[in-house]
């Protein structure tokens, strides 16, 4: 009898850690397998994008609608160079467009968020247009595993490997005459990982502009696991599963303790925002403040994720100015 009880205790311990970490498993999986196309965004260029070819599948009427109603044609822009360079993990060549149209002025790497992304999507277009439009130079690039770049992964690294991209952007761009000085970053959603890092790694960083960037990692495994209706409880199977699926350790996602107070940050988020919730901007700003870091804060009013470059972008083009002009040499 008692040789029975132990065995039918041992099939439920056994049958509840297969359960638990195969969920753990089929979660990470999903949010971490990246589908490296553009989505419905498949071959735009800067002078074709268009924020109608997906509004439809905003779930939120606002969003759609918002980009359903947006003045593309406006800010499109019909020069640009096709460039490559490695990363600086040397055997990853990374594919950008370069808008270099004012000599002697600053230039910025525009970095873009989860999958399907790249600089095919509308926020990087839109973001060197605003650049453009106040004479600051561009370069737009596919990380890692997106586009035209090399593909070394099926898994999202969530920038714990895709800042060394960014860092050979700006090695690139000092090749071609830019200046340590002149170069700032712009990192939209998870891209803002990446530019963080990036900057950590690189003093020489002086100027990094975060759109809906996330904060910290119990934060976000908590809100991603609640995205597919499961209770917290499933975190650290999520996060095991994930290391063992990219080979990375998830549990160093935390860009916010990454900051320096060497550097200068300029933070924006959606007030309504659903994708990364507006507690990830609140915990930045209180860390900043405790930690006298040197950042500013917009958030965005009846903004969802990243709708303030399209719903207000004459403001966030004139604070993207300011902001990169008062901290990048001119």
């Amino acid at each position: 009898m008692k040789k029975k009880l132990v065995y039918t205790l041992a099939s439920i311990v056994v049958i509840f850690v297969f359960v638990y970490f195969g969920i753990g498993f089929y979660l990470a999986y999903t949010i971490l397998r990246i589908d490296p196309t553009c989505g419905l965004h498949e071959g735009s260029l800067p002078n074709t994008w268009s924020t109608k070819a997906d509004h439809h599948e905003y779930s939120v009427l606002a969003q759609s609608e918002l980009r359903k109603n947006f003045p593309v044609e406006d800010y499109h822009l019909e020069d640009w160079q096709e460039v490559y360079f490695p990363s600086r993990d040397q055997d990853i060549k990374i594919s950008g467009w370069l808008f270099n149209y004012f000599p002697n002025r600053p230039v910025v790497v525009v970095v873009h968020g989860i999958f399907p992304n790249g600089k095919c999507k509308p926020e990087s277009n839109l973001i060197a247009s605003l650049l453009i439009k106040n004479e600051i130079n561009a370069l737009t690039i596919d990380l890692r595993n997106y586009g035209q770049s090399a593909t070394v992964s099926e898994y999202e690294h969530l920038g714990l490997s895709e800042y060394a991209d960014v860092l050979g952007a700006f090695d690139f761009l000092q090749k071609v005459g830019f200046k340590k000085n002149q170069i700032g970053l712009h990192g939209i959603s998870l891209g803002g990982t990446s530019v963080i890092f990036a900057a950590e790694k690189e003093p020489a960083i002086q100027a990094v502009w975060l759109d809906s960037s996330l904060a910290e990692f119990k934060m976000i495994l908590r809100d991603e696991i609640a995205r597919y209706g499961m209770p917290h409880d499933f975190g650290p199977a999520v996060s095991f599963a994930g290391k063992i699926l990219t080979g990375i350790d998830p549990t160093k996602l935390s860009p916010a303790f990454a900051l320096t107070s060497q550097q200068h940050y300029f933070f924006t988020h959606g007030d309504k925002d659903l994708r990364i919730l507006k507690h990830h901007f609140d915990f930045l700003q209180q860390y900043a403040n405790i930690h006298k870091i040197k950042a500013d804060f917009w958030l965005a009013e009846n903004s969802y994720h990243v709708d303030a470059m399209f719903k207000y972008p004459e403001e966030y083009s004139l604070r993207m100015k300011e902001f990169f002009e008062s901290n990048l040499s001119k």
